[in-house]
């Protein structure tokens, strides 16, 4: 009987016209009752199998009513403490929407880089490492990788013409590599992918230059220019993206206060709000 009426039902809801008065009930609990547009506003533009989606969300439907009124009923004494979290949730959503909207709308999401650097003198004391951080490049190559010889000049040279030589062999024969030697990076995501592991991150970066590791098929090249050790000042360059997140935040809570205050005196002077 179920499936005969699904069949009865599935011609209605690819209807480009169907109007609104001739909406009809498909499903009921107690006083509850589903109907066919309720469906309709659901089904994804594109759906296999339409028939057992209506089935679904008929029975899902039947099954979320049966379970809110067995939970009013068993819950009746403390119900009230429940509409009052369900009614502070909708509204904290609404609100929360409602900022979300007027931030994508009008926010300028820009944060000066002046106010970066003042942000970062100001705490910059404060601002510790959390993991060794390195200058630095990182090669990976095939051990049978042609001029291997060239390479080991090369991954430690800070010349012009050599580093340019050296981003084109990596093109052609590293597995991967980072050649940005001026860019701090931390540590640890290199050493992660060597052959073993090094243990005493701190010792080998203050005792290493430029070394190679080797496993049975590839040859791993690092070359260290400059390091600071976890629990030292983190340098600015580390801190930008940070710092950007917070001052950003900050504008964005300072901008939604001036909205909220420009909509409450609105509000007072045309005589909506009425203070008893």
């Amino acid at each position: 009987m179920k499936k005969l009426f699904i069949m009865l039902v599935i011609p209605l809801l690819f209807s480009s016209c169907f109007p609104r008065e001739e909406d009809r009930m498909i499903a009921s609990f107690y006083e509850k009752e589903l109907f066919l547009s309720d469906v309709i506003d659901d089904m994804p533009n594109q759906i296999e199998d339409s028939a057992y989606f209506v089935e679904k969300f008929m029975n899902d439907w039947i099954r979320k009513e049966l379970m809110i009124t067995h939970a009013e009923l068993n819950l009746n004494t403390d119900l009230l403490k429940y509409e009052k979290q369900i009614e502070d949730y909708r509204a904290s959503l609404l609100i929360y929407e409602y900022q979300q909207e007027l931030l994508n709308r009008n926010f300028d999401t820009t944060i000066a880089l002046s106010e970066i650097e003042n942000y970062y003198e100001q705490y910059k004391d404060a601002l510790k490492l959390s993991k060794n951080i390195f200058k630095g490049r990182f090669i990976v190559v095939d051990k049978s990788a042609p001029n291997l010889n060239l390479l080991d000049k090369l991954y430690k040279s800070e010349k012009e013409t050599d580093s340019e030589n050296l981003e084109d062999y990596c093109q052609q024969f590293s597995k991967e590599y980072f050649l940005e030697y001026n860019k701090w990076q931390y540590f640890s995501s290199f050493n992660n992918k060597l052959p073993n592991l090094i243990n005493d991150e701190e010792s080998f970066l203050r005792n290493t230059k430029g070394i190679f590791f080797e496993n049975e098929a590839f040859r791993y090249y690092i070359f260290i220019k400059d390091y600071q050790i976890k629990g030292s000042r983190s340098p600015l360059a580390v801190e930008r993206d940070k710092i950007k997140d917070v001052l950003l935040n900050k504008k964005k809570i300072k901008y939604l206060k001036q909205l909220e205050d420009e909509l409450y005196q609105n509000a007072l002077v045309k005589k909506k709000i009425k203070i008893y």
